[in-house]
């Protein structure tokens, strides 16, 4: 089978490129190659969390490998047969958890046996997905689609040190339906819980007195609580943001306190998110949007209302239709965006 060639600098240019292709290469069994990866990233090629995840695609479908070692721009992925089974991966550091399951997550779910995987390493992980995100509104809009996934947080963990564990079960259904998400909604509440681990308790009270006050400004602002946890498992000291809003569809997202990353800036960005997200009342938000579009695609397609062409969702499109031929719309709706994502055509695997 010829090898498909891929710009790893295309759209976004970043690791989303990459967990999209191994995804779809280990369920498609196309081998491809890809050159410039992470090109313009300030430590470019491969670090950590996407070793991690080319290796632990690489396993669940026995591939060969060229080029997967830490700072690598290029890599030749050959799969073979997907096995399910029971696999443990570990990132070694904080590298982010949810993205190695973005690579090695649907490959195992469209199989009909059951599936068991542990990943070990950074639940709060800025730039990446919490954990939270990923079971409380990724894992439950995937279910809808017709997939069988559980999730549980066995452990959290920060960026540096990392110590997160996330444990999950998966396989597909009997059947799947289309899913349509095009109503929009505001929700009814938000609930905001700091989770802080061996952390100043004045800067963590500074935090939380910002974050009131930011949303005192907001005009378009719901009823909201606000709590702060203390999690003395966590090995690292650190704080992370998260917001849950409630509603016909929970979403979770958050901010994550850095090193060098004031109180305010952290707020401020916070603030933008949730602007934006009670601006659209769109069903799927931003950050979401991205990771739909695979599992909708080898479900039975379906459509979505989202706030509009992000690069992530920009790039997950294209390496879509690069690898299946098949063509994702997109549509204009008022300051919102359509996407329709057809349904695989099982004749094109061959």
């Amino acid at each position: 089978m010829e090898t498909l060639k891929i710009d790893g600098s295309i759209g976004h240019g970043g690791g989303q490129i990459l967990r999209s292709a191994l995804a779809l290469s280990a369920i498609l069994g196309k081998p491809f190659e890809m050159h410039s990866i992470r090109k313009d990233r300030n430590q470019s090629g491969l670090r950590r969390q996407h070793l991690c995840g080319v290796l632990a695609t690489a396993e669940i479908c026995g591939a060969k490998l060229e080029g997967a070692e830490l700072g690598s721009a290029d890599l030749l992925f050959i799969p073979k047969k997907i096995k399910a089974g029971t696999y443990q991966f570990a990132v070694g550091t904080g590298g982010s958890v949810s993205l190695v399951l973005q690579s090695v997550l649907l490959p195992l779910t469209v199989q009909k046996m059951k599936s068991h995987i542990s990943v070990a390493g950074g639940t709060y992980t800025p730039q990446a997905p919490t954990a939270e995100f990923f079971a409380e509104t990724l894992v439950p809009r995937m279910n809808q689609m017709g997939y069988s996934i559980q999730a549980e947080i066995a452990r959290a963990g920060f960026f540096r040190i990392g110590g997160g564990l996330v444990k999950v079960g998966c396989c597909r259904k009997d059947t799947f339906m289309p899913v349509y998400w095009m109503n929009k909604e505001t929700p009814r509440k938000c609930f905001i819980q700091i989770v802080t681990s061996q952390f100043p308790e004045k800067t963590t009270l500074k935090i939380a007195k910002l974050i009131r006050e930011e949303l005192s400004k907001m005009r378009n602002m719901i009823p909201y609580e606000l709590e702060i946890t203390e999690n003395p498992d966590i090995e690292e000291p650190g704080a992370a943001v998260i917001v849950r809003t409630t509603g016909r569809n929970p979403t979770v997202f958050s901010e994550i306190a850095q090193y060098g990353y004031t109180s305010e800036a952290l707020v401020r960005s916070l603030g933008k998110q949730i602007r934006g997200f009670l601006a659209a009342s769109a069903p799927i938000e931003t950050h979401l949007a991205d990771q739909i579009i695979l599992p909708l695609f080898f479900a039975a397609g379906g459509s979505f209302l989202t706030k509009g062409l992000s690069e992530h969702l920009e790039s997950c499109i294209k390496v879509l239709e690069l690898f299946t031929g098949q063509k994702v719309k997109t549509e204009k709706d008022g300051k919102c965006l359509v996407v329709n994502v057809p349904k695989f055509k099982r004749e094109n695997n061959d």
